[in-house]
């Protein structure tokens, strides 16, 4: 039994029945990488909790992505939707905003394709979920040769499991590995926490009504999505919470063609007018008027 699981996370998170509403929404984003999405797959596939839907947020992948999500839902216990949209350029902001008014569930964790979960890690995000508060994790770097050498059947035999690190000689490391430790991770996340804690959306959770209170995501940023957003929830009165040594996740090795200079020095700008002018909810996320109609979960919004 996982240290997790000990310590009750996963109690209140078994089975749900089919028309109980799942205690989590995990929005997957991806784009093109079905090879890291099957090793995401085979870790959401060990999770201790069950009573969550899973979420791909598929920014325009081709049918190589859409047959594995397809097969996951066929194969898989968990609820598991594909929400796509056409490939028009790095829109990453604007696929997270459909997720989050597709999710089922009021409490949402984030997770990217590339980022492969540990066997607690809904049940650690939604046993530290609290009012006004988001939760911000990290991951431990994989190199490319391990990357590539990994495979959906290891991940699931747990070969990661007890993995706080890749890379040697450096503080941030050895803390990843002292993190094992039973006790010291929650001490490693307040000692070591940034100020602010920021908002890292390939591993944070947060609830969905505080979300949609700020707009969502700006989606006309292509890079300071995630900093924005952590930044517009502050403002609204949240404050962060560092999960990085207690729920850790594994990032797989990839080259990144999609982004460049431009596009960079474009959405810092955009991210310096938005904090210079103190915004809190986006003209550019998710619409005013959504509110009061059924969104295209089938739910009413609020």
């Amino acid at each position: 039994m996982t240290a997790f699981a000990t310590c009750g996370w996963v109690a209140a998170l078994a089975m749900p029945s089919q028309t109980t509403r799942p205690a989590a929404t995990l929005i997957v984003a991806t784009y093109e990488n079905p090879s890291a999405l099957a090793l995401v797959f085979a870790g959401i596939e060990r999770q201790t909790a069950r009573n969550f839907e899973v979420l791909v947020a598929d920014d325009g992948s081709g049918d190589a992505t859409a047959r594995l999500v397809h097969a996951r839902r066929r194969e898989s216990d968990l609820v598991v939707r594909h929400v796509w949209q056409p490939d028009e350029g790095l829109r990453k902001s604007r696929i997270l905003n459909r997720a989050i008014l597709a999710a089922a569930a009021d409490y949402l964790v984030f997770l990217d394709g590339d980022c492969i979960p540990g066997p607690d890690f809904v049940a650690g995000h939604v046993a530290l979920a609290r009012a006004r508060t988001y939760l911000s994790g990290s991951c431990v770097l994989l190199g490319a040769g391990a990357s590539e050498r990994l495979a959906p059947d290891a991940v699931t035999r747990g070969a990661l499991d007890g993995l706080r690190s890749c890379r040697r000689g450096n503080r941030r490391a050895r803390r990843l590995a002292a993190s094992a430790v039973p006790g010291l991770a929650p001490l490693l996340d307040r000692r070591f926490a940034s100020s602010p804690v920021g908002f890292h959306g390939g591993n944070a959770s947060v609830h969905r009504d505080a979300a949609l209170a700020i707009a969502g995501f700006d989606e006309r940023l292509r890079r300071f999505e995630d900093k924005d957003f952590g930044r517009r929830l502050r403002l609204h009165g949240l404050r962060g919470e560092s999960v990085r040594y207690r729920i850790p996740t594994w990032h797989v090795h990839h080259d990144r063609p999609y982004v460049d200079h431009a596009m960079r020095e474009e959405s810092r700008a955009l991210y310096a007018e938005n904090t210079a002018s103190g915004i809190v909810r986006t003209p550019y996320g998710i619409a005013a008027d959504v509110r009061g109609r059924t969104d295209v979960a089938g739910r009413r919004m609020e």
